[in-house]
């Protein structure tokens, strides 16, 4: 099982605090007991990053920044740069989904999703859904 992890199941999964906290780590636990491979992409780890920088303080950030690098070392996490070709693609996702007014990320997550043969998407985000994507809630 393949399966791509988003930035707010990320935030849930790093902050004790966060509502969904409980039910996704549990799903995570589930996902690493079941062997899944994870894999998330630079444009996420941005969002995140970002996320954490504006909104927590620098030791939770440095804390973050130090548990992403373990889980790549580890070989728990694999990461995909959003390259020329991914990129192109996902404009034309942006625009086939703009109705829905997905965020480009979101977009360059679709195209990943399709092109890697990806299971599903662990995310807290509806986006997906209205893409017609496996989500893991």
């Amino acid at each position: 099982m393949k399966v791509f992890i988003d930035t707010g199941a990320f935030i849930a999964y790093f902050l004790k605090q966060e509502e969904s906290h409980d039910e996704v780590v549990r799903k995570y636990n589930f996902y690493s007991e079941a062997k899944a491979t994870f894999i998330t992409s630079d444009y996420i780890i941005d969002e995140l990053l970002t996320w954490f920088s504006a909104k927590q303080p620098k030791h939770h950030l440095e804390k973050l920044i130090d548990a992403l690098d373990k889980m790549e070392k580890d070989g728990e996490l694999g990461f995909v740069h959003i390259d020329k070709t991914i990129f192109r693609k996902a404009r034309e996702i942006l625009l086939k989904f703009s109705d829905h007014k997905i965020s480009f990320t979101d977009a360059t997550t679709y195209v990943l999703y399709k092109d890697f043969s990806l299971d599903e998407v662990f995310t807290l985000d509806r986006d997906f859904k209205k893409m017609r994507i496996t989500t893991s809630f």
